[in-house]
C-alpha cells in the first residue's frame, strides 16, 4: 500500500532527525556572523514608518504583516480503507498596524486575507485577526508596567499558543493545543508585572463574531496566565474558566482547562514541556503532554526539532486526527474519521533560516494515530511550508 511506503519515509526522515538528538551534538559554528545583507535589514525594518518619543500626539507608527505557504502528503488508513491525497495551502496572510498615541494609548488591527484552506490560495478580506486598543497606566498599587485594553484578542492558553505563529518551530501546533485553543474573543485584558513575575488577566465575551467583535449577551469566560523564571527555566501557568452553557459558547467549548509549561536548556538543546488537562461540557476529561526539544545545527541557519504529544480523553468519541492534513486528505478521498478517546503524534523537522524568523523555509514529518471509536486511524503527512513577515 502506497501509505506503508510513505511511513517509511517518514520513519526515515525522524530518524534522522532524532539522530541530531542522540549523543554530544555539536552546532557547526560560523567562525564570523555574516550580515544578512541589506534586504533582510530591510524586512526586519521596513514596517516601523515613524517613531518620536517627544511626540506628543504620535509617537509610532508601524505597519507589518505575515504570508505562510505549505505544502503536504498525507497517507492513512482507517480500518483497512486506505486514503492519500497532497495539496498546498495559503495558511495565512495578515496585515495591520499599530499606532501609539498620546503617550500611553495603542491601537492595534490586524486583518486576515486568506480565504480558503486545503488546497485553496485563494485571498480576499475574511475579518480582522486581533482588533484591540490599549493603555499603559504604568506602575500602580505595587504592580509595573500595567497595561488595560479592550477589544478582539488571541487568547494565549497553552504552552505553543502563547508563541506566535511567526515563531512556531513546527509545521503546525499539537492536537492537544488546538482541542483547547479559543478562537478569537471579545474582552477586557489587563497586563503587568510584580517581583518578576509577568501577570495576565481577561475576561471575554464567549459570543462569537467571524469579522470584529462579540456581543455581550451570553456568558463570560475568565482567563489568568503567569509567566516567570524557576529551575534554571521559564515557567508559564493558565486558567481558562468558562461560565457558560455548551449552547451559549462559541470562542471557547469547554467548561475549563488548565496549562503547565517549562522551557528550559539542557545540554546546549531547547526542551519545551507542556502539561494540559481540562473538563468538557458533558464532564469528560481531556489532557495531554507535549515534549519538544530542538537543536540548532548550524548557528542562525539550520534547526533541527522533534515533537512528541499525547492526548487522552475519558469520554469516547472527543479526540480526532489534526484537520491538517490528515482529515483534509481523508474527506477528500470520501473516508470518514471516527473520533477516538486516545491520539499519540511524533514530529520530525528542520527549519532553515534565510533572514531569522523573518523568512524561513521548514520541513517535517508527522506521524499521528488515534485508537478508539469505531476504527482505529494511522497517518503521516509530510510538511514543506514558507513563511516570512515584517
Amino acid at each position: 500500500m502506497k501509505h506503508k511506503l510513505i511511513q517509511a519515509i517518514g520513519a526515515g526522515f525522524v530518524a534522522a532527525t532524532a539522530g541530531a538528538f542522540a549523543g554530544d551534538v555539536t552546532v557547526i559554528p560560523v567562525s564570523e556572523p555574516e550580515p544578512c545583507g541589506d534586504w533582510c535589514d530591510t524586512l526586519k525594518n521596513i514596517g516601523t514608518v515613524y517613531k518620536d518619543k517627544e511626540n506628543p500626539f504620535i509617537q509610532e507608527v508601524k505597519f507589518f504583516g505575515r504570508a505562510h505557504q505549505q505544502w503536504g502528503h498525507t497517507d492513512g488508513e482507517i480500518g483497512g480503507t486506505d486514503f492519500h491525497e497532497e495539496g498546498d495551502e495559503l495558511r495565512r496572510l495578515r496585515f495591520g498596524t499599530s499606532v501609539k498615541f498620546l503617550n500611553g494609548f495603542q491601537l492595534k488591527a490586524r486583518a486576515n486575507f486568506e480565504n480558503g484552506g486545503f488546497r485553496s490560495t485563494s485571498i480576499r478580506y475574511s475579518g480582522f485577526d486581533e482588533l484591540n486598543l490599549e493603555y499603559d497606566i504604568g506602575d500602580v498599587a505595587g504592580f509595573e508596567d500595567v497595561t488595560v485594553g479592550y477589544g478582539r484578542y488571541k487568547v494565549a492558553f497553552g504552552g505553543e499558543e502563547h508563541e506566535s505563529s511567526k515563531k512556531i518551530k513546527t509545521v503546525e501546533r499539537s492536537l492537544i493545543n488546538n482541542f483547547y485553543a479559543p478562537d478569537r474573543a471579545t474582552g477586557v485584558l489587563i497586563e503587568a508585572e510584580r517581583n518578576d513575575i509577568d501577570l495576565t488577566l481577561g475576561v471575554f465575551t464567549v459570543e462569537g463574531d467571524p469579522e470584529t467583535f462579540g456581543q455581550w449577551n451570553g456568558g463570560i469566560a475568565y482567563y489568568g496566565s503567569l509567566a516567570f523564571e524557576a529551575g534554571e527555566g521559564d515557567v508559564t501557568l493558565d486558567l481558562l474558566i468558562n461560565d457558560a452553557t455548551a449552547e451559549e459558547s462559541e470562542v471557547i467549548d469547554y467548561e475549563w482547562a488548565s496549562s503547565a509549561t517549562f522551557e528550559t536548556e539542557v545540554g546546549g538543546f531547547d526542551l519545551f514541556t507542556n502539561a494540559t488537562y481540562g473538563e468538557t461540557h458533558a464532564g469528560d476529561n481531556v489532557y495531554g503532554i507535549v515534549i519538544m526539544p530542538s537543536k540548532e545545527l548550524i548557528e542562525d541557519k539550520l534547526e533541527a526539532v522533534v515533537r512528541y504529544q499525547w492526548a487522552r480523553s475519558s469520554g469516547a468519541d472527543l479526540l480526532r486526527p489534526q484537520s491538517r492534513n490528515t482529515r483534509n486528505a481523508a474527506g477528500l478521498d470520501g473516508v470518514n474519521i471516527p473520533r477516538g478517546d486516545e491520539h499519540h503524534s511524533i514530529y520530525g523537522g528542520l527549519n532553515y533560516f534565510v533572514c531569522d524568523h523573518n523568512a524561513k523555509l521548514m520541513t517535517g514529518v508527522e506521524f499521528e494515530t488515534v485508537d478508539g471509536g469505531d476504527a482505529d486511524t494511522d497517518a503521516t503527512t509530510l510538511w514543506l511550508a514558507a513563511r516570512m513577515y515584517f
